[in-house]
């Protein structure tokens, strides 16, 4: 009788975690590993307010966000724009899914480096399921059909979870918002991303998903007395969210 390939035992185990149907023994995780979100100590980091982000550098930032800002409006925005005429929003949705179903890598590798042996299943359960029945990952099966969602974590909600603060806030032209320890973190992810090596992809996406979002920063911006302090604290909160709110 053949042997089943080990290829397969992986895709069966991954979909397994997944889903939640009990793993053999040796690829469980201890009881309660890989749910701090229902620890009543990590519920109340959520409930309680959280504390403002020292901003040593507000001058420098500020400077930077205002470049940012007409950066936006003169050219970023025109194009997101017009590039929402050409594409219809299904393919835009299709574009993005593509760009995050290639980024998996990333997100798989930081729940390994959490102690998430289920969002690692679930991470390459959604690989093998949208590369193939979605199409290069153009469709999002996964989620559509079993409810397996992405786990967005990256090398900074990592550091996060090993105790490290966010330090300081930092805006960086042309990529916005940001803290040390996600600074410090960037090059992991991008190193992580098999995207990041070829060229011009990365413009793309930026344009793809600011198609997605037309509007939500002009509604943020009518909204707030100091835009830049709203887009500090809502970044801040952010982040702190989704470090406290792993599953």
């Amino acid at each position: 009788m053949k042997s089943i390939p080990v290829a397969a035992l992986l895709c069966l185990l991954s979909l397994a975690l997944a889903l939640g149907i009990p793993a053999p023994c040796w690829a469980q995780e201890a009881p309660g590993a890989d749910a701090p979100d229902e620890d009543p100590f990590a519920k109340e980091e959520i409930d309680r307010p959280p504390p403002a982000l020292a901003d040593p550098i507000a001058p420098v930032n500020r400077c930077i966000f205002a470049f940012n800002d007409k950066l936006y409006f003169w050219v970023l925005k025109p194009v997101a724009t017009g590039y929402s005429y050409v594409l219809p929003e299904t393919a835009r949705v299709g574009v993005g899914n593509f760009f995050r179903n290639a980024a998996m890598p990333v997100r798989m590798v930081n729940c390994l480096l959490q102690g998430s042996l289920k969002g690692t299943g679930i991470e390459l359960a959604r690989f093998g399921i949208n590369t193939t029945v979605g199409v290069a990952g153009f469709g999002d099966p996964a989620r559509a059909w079993l409810n397996l969602r992405p786990r967005d974590e990256d090398f900074g909600q990592t550091l996060g979870v090993w105790g490290m603060s966010q330090v300081c806030y930092i805006t960086w032209p042309l990529i916005g918002p940001s803290s040390l320890r996600d600074t410090i973190a960037w090059p992991v992810n991008a190193a992580l991303d098999p995207l990041t090596y070829v060229p011009g992809v990365g413009l793309l996406r930026t344009i793809n998903d600011t198609s997605l979002r037309l509007g939500d920063y002009e509604e943020l911006k009518a909204n707030a007395l100091d835009p830049y302090i709203a887009l500090r604290d809502a970044y801040n909160q952010h982040r702190r969210h989704a470090v406290h709110t792993r599953k």
